[in-house]
């Protein structure tokens, strides 16, 4: 007479059930993850102005002083960026930057021309030589230069010093070419004299890395009320939000939480917003950047709305999903 099949013993039991609901507790996850996610649409699928730096690639990175971007890499970036953006935001001359406003020029784009400043008197020369004979060069691409990005921030100039080197390129270019200064807003307050130096405030509002993170879902509001606040302050005088963004992934500030329907959902609200008080604004930023991994954790590397491959996140209009094909993650 055959024996019936031996069943598991009772001891046996809870590591079973420990492996059946850990299956089910993942499976779970990549379902959520995999969801759409209803979100408001964007009011049109382009965006007037992103920032660009084009070190998205393994290796890459603006503090190695040997690299260099070549015109074919630049012009391959910019003719696939001029399909959803008029304008982008560089931020230095060096490493074959300076070509980017004859570039953009090619296929209509703007550019907000940026002048690095640091520490560093001789690198600022340089800069400051190779952005006014670049302004001269190309003055109809230019929607503005912003000479020194948070360099106050970083505590790197004095307020003198900088408004030296503001005027000095104010100076030299055409008057038609407008100039500009970007921080952080609240350092326009902590140095409001430096907005006599400038013929418009650039201002940072980025609501994750604020002091008190905001959630994603009062994020906007808060942009609103800074923006407002920033032109109460400064009556008469033009304020551009020059970075605003949020990031795909990385670390929780508190209810600032990264993920791809977050920074979905607040591009699609910033954009709303910024379309009805007809402001200027640039966002952060075209391409995920993997080098600011190390100088800002993970999230430094993922505010990109494109990836390091250059390829989109997420759709402008319709619904978002946080893990495109999800069960591939859950096959693995």
């Amino acid at each position: 007479m055959s024996s019936s099949p031996a069943l598991p013993s009772r001891s046996t039991w809870p590591a079973w059930l420990l492996l059946v609901l850990a299956a089910v507790a993942g499976l779970g996850w990549w379902w959520s993850a995999g969801r759409p996610v209803n979100l408001p649409d964007a009011p049109s699928t382009r965006i007037a102005c992103v920032s660009y730096a084009p070190y998205r690639l393994s290796g890459e990175t603006p503090f190695d002083p040997h690299a260099f971007i070549s015109p074919a890499r630049i012009d391959e970036d910019l003719r696939a960026l001029s399909q959803r953006f008029d304008c982008v935001r560089t931020y230095s001359q060096g490493q074959g930057l300076s070509a980017v406003p004859a570039i953009a020029q090619r296929y209509g784009m703007k550019v907000l021309m940026g002048i690095w400043l640091d520490r560093d008197a001789r690198a600022n020369a340089r800069e400051i030589a190779q952005g006014i004979a670049n302004a001269r060069a190309h003055p109809q691409a230019l929607r503005g230069v912003i000479v020194g990005n948070e360099v106050l921030l970083r505590g790197e100039l004095s307020p003198k010093a900088l408004t030296a080197d503001i005027r000095q390129v104010r100076a030299a270019i055409p008057a038609s070419v407008p100039v500009s200064y970007a921080d952080v807003w609240e350092n326009w307050l902590r140095y409001p004299h430096m907005a006599a130096a400038v013929d418009y405030l650039t201002i940072h509002i980025l609501p994750y890395w604020e002091d008190a993170p905001v959630s994603p879902e009062h994020a906007v509001r808060h942009v609103a009320r800074v923006y407002a606040q920033m032109q109460r302050a400064f009556p008469g005088k033009r304020v551009m939000i020059g970075e605003t963004g949020w990031p795909s992934e990385g670390r929780p500030r508190r209810a600032a939480v990264p993920s791809v329907v977050n920074e979905a959902r607040y591009l699609r609200e910033f954009l709303a917003y910024a379309a009805t008080v007809k402001m200027p604004y640039n966002v952060i930023e075209a391409f995920d950047q993997p080098w600011k991994r190390t100088q800002e954790g993970t999230v430094g590397g993922y505010w990109g709305i494109f990836d390091a491959q250059a390829k989109p996140k997420f759709p402008m209009r319709g619904p978002v999903t946080e893990v495109p094909r999800w069960w591939l993650g859950w096959l693995a």
